[in-house]
């Protein structure tokens, strides 16, 4: 990044943030996710780093300021980028930049609502808001992005959905803009949406009928069980990281390790029990209530 974009980058956003900050935030706005606090650039480079952005990426920084978290991944990795800001000042600074470092033709900077804004076509999101609107945006994040689209969020975990990785760090240059030094990045995969109920298909020599499955995954937990009769199996092990699904099941005496991918309404993949493996599937039957 230039570092004559860098210091110039610095002095507006201080500019920017300074009557922000001094004001107290006024939660009866539901379209304003809390004052403008500018990212360090240490900081910037480490959420690049955990999100490990790629060239291929599209990248939404939701709260997006002078768009340096956008700019810099397009500059650095080749990604294409959209910021959403709210601040219209903001907005054109974030513009200005981009035409600066030659990247306007790969990023876009929009005014809008961030809470409102269409997310769909992002490969990863970056956010630095107050706690209580990241929280806000989880059902949205859960249920609108693609599964294996990658989150990073500075400072405030995405309660009640526990992070796949922490990072923290010591940031002295953020003590003077925010009151703090200590930094914390949360890094979330979207995991496939897997509630309902499933007809799992197994070789014939595991199960010589279909068994019915049934998954119950809320933000905080994924769980489930297969009916045998009137038994309920717990699923073991259950976990839904991005497309890939894993889980163990004991029936019949035998302990059995799935492993899969996720599309949709179908499941398919290898099954393993004792010394015989084969392929397994699951078609998505009808959501449960929640």
């Amino acid at each position: 990044m230039n570092s004559s974009f860098r210091r110039a980058a610095a002095v507006l956003a201080l500019c920017a943030a300074a009557p922000a900050l001094a004001q107290d935030l006024d939660d009866s706005k539901d379209n304003v996710a809390g004052p403008y606090v500018p990212t360090p650039w240490v900081i910037v480079d480490e959420m690049l780093k955990l999100a490990d952005i790629r060239g291929e990426d599209v990248v939404y920084d939701l709260g997006s300021g002078d768009g340096r978290l956008v700019i810099t991944a397009a500059k650095r990795f080749g990604a294409r980028g959209v910021g959403i800001e709210l601040q219209t000042e903001l907005v054109e600074m974030a513009r200005i930049g981009a035409k600066h470092e030659g990247v306007a033709d790969r990023v876009k900077f929009v005014q809008g609502d961030l809470f409102q804004a269409d997310i769909r076509s992002a490969s990863v999101v970056m956010l630095y808001l107050l706690p209580h609107y990241v929280t806000r945006l989880v059902p949205r994040l859960r249920a609108e992005l693609s599964p294996g689209t990658r989150i990073v969020s500075h400072d405030y975990p995405l309660a009640p959905w526990p992070p796949d990785k922490e990072l923290s760090m010591d940031v002295p240059e953020k003590e003077m803009i925010s009151g703090t030094s200590w930094t914390r990045l949360y890094y979330y995969v979207v995991p496939a949406r897997v509630h309902g109920a499933w007809e799992l298909t197994l070789p014939q020599a595991l199960a010589s009928a279909p068994l019915v499955m049934q998954i119950t995954q809320e933000p905080h937990a994924v769980g489930g069980f297969v009916r045998d009769g009137g038994a309920e199996l717990t699923l073991r092990d259950l976990a839904v990281r991005g497309e890939q699904v894993r889980f163990g099941l004991l029936y019949k005496g035998r302990l059995m390790a799935f492993e899969g991918t996720v599309a949709g309404d179908a499941m398919t993949g290898e099954v393993r029990a004792r010394d015989q493996r084969g392929p397994w599937t699951a078609r998505h039957r009808a959501p449960l209530p929640r």
